[in-house]
């Protein structure tokens, strides 16, 4: 499997945004060994996962916050497992990895003295050595479990040929609709109001007036900005009335009016495609992503469980 030491990417999720934020004293809240976890690498994990865990209006209660640093700490400390593992088995990191991720996060501070206040707590060499901790952790990773990551083209063959229901493709459809909606709570005067707005347009579409620009001025869901069309969709997706009108078609007929609980069709059908098994060539990329995914979980989950039996982890406290 390909190593991907990519600076930019692993910045994202190893500090997070420092954002100009002045830690106060740096505390050891935990050890692996070792290996310090510190409040400073803390709070930038906190800060990596914050955006993905906020509420739409930004808020979030003291129990979510308590749950987001605990997530934190337990991924400090599996990181903490991977350096330890590292160290023992001389692994390490060039200078030069170090130094460039070092001044890609010193880049985002406008002066010296911005970064310097940023870290002034937990200090400038304080924070490199986060760093450091980082890639050595990523390291070891790929040494332990990437490195044994193996799928042959045997492998692809043989999943393929045990699991071709998977890869069975049924009935495709491609088509545009007009809806006029009908609310469910609608009276029958109302409802023939509105199957009479239907049986008008459907006569329209009958006669030959463009499809396109009958649902674009008259539908009434948002697919009329692209002139009804549904896009491709299998058997099975739409409601029965609504695929059994599509299996009476013929590419380029137009059904008659077809009620669902949203109101009244009209249907075009624009494509068919028949069921048909996908060929090997069309899945062997995907089939091996997903070998090489399954090997991989395994031997992180097996690697990781060595890890926790041989390390001891001492909590210090905030």
């Amino acid at each position: 499997m390909k190593r991907r030491f990519v600076i930019g990417m692993l910045l994202v999720s190893m500090l997070g945004l420092l954002s100009g934020r002045v830690f106060a004293a740096v505390k050891i809240i935990a050890t692996v060994g070792d290996i310090p976890i510190t409040t400073a690498e803390v709070q930038r994990q906190i800060n990596t996962v914050m955006p993905f865990k906020v509420s739409f209006h930004g808020k979030m209660s003291k129990e979510k916050l308590a749950t987001i640093r605990a997530e934190a700490v337990e991924a400090l400390i599996e990181r903490a497992y991977k350096i330890a593992y590292a160290r023992d088995n001389d692994i390490s990191v060039p200078d030069s990895l170090v130094n460039a991720a070092f001044a890609k996060v010193k880049s985002r501070f406008k002066t010296a003295a911005a970064f310097n206040t940023a870290v002034s707590g937990e200090t400038a060499a304080g924070l490199r050595a986060s760093i450091y901790r980082q890639l050595l952790a990523r390291k070891a990773e790929v040494v332990a479990v990437e490195d044994k990551i193996k799928v042959t083209d045997a492998d692809i063959q043989k999943y393929y040929n045990e699991n071709q229901q998977t890869f069975f493709m049924p009935t495709q459809f491609r088509a545009s609709h007009i809806l006029i909606k009908v609310d469910p709570a609608s009276n029958p005067e109302e409802r023939a109001v509105l199957k009479a707005k239907a049986a008008a347009l459907l006569k329209r579409a009958k006669s030959g007036e463009d499809f396109y620009n009958l649902a674009y001025y008259n539908s009434e869901d948002r697919t009329r900005y692209v002139g009804g069309d549904l896009g491709l969709f299998h058997a099975g997706q739409t409601a029965k009335p609504f695929e059994d009108a599509l299996k009476r078609l013929q590419v380029g007929g137009i059904s008659g009016l077809v009620q669902t609980r949203w109101g009244y069709h009209i249907i075009k059908l624009t494509e068919k495609k028949d069921p048909h098994q996908l060929p090997f060539a069309e899945v062997r990329t995907k089939i091996r992503t997903q070998l090489e995914k399954t090997q991989r979980d395994r031997f992180y989950r097996q690697w990781i469980d060595g890890l926790k039996a041989k390390y001891q982890v001492e909590m210090h406290g905030d």
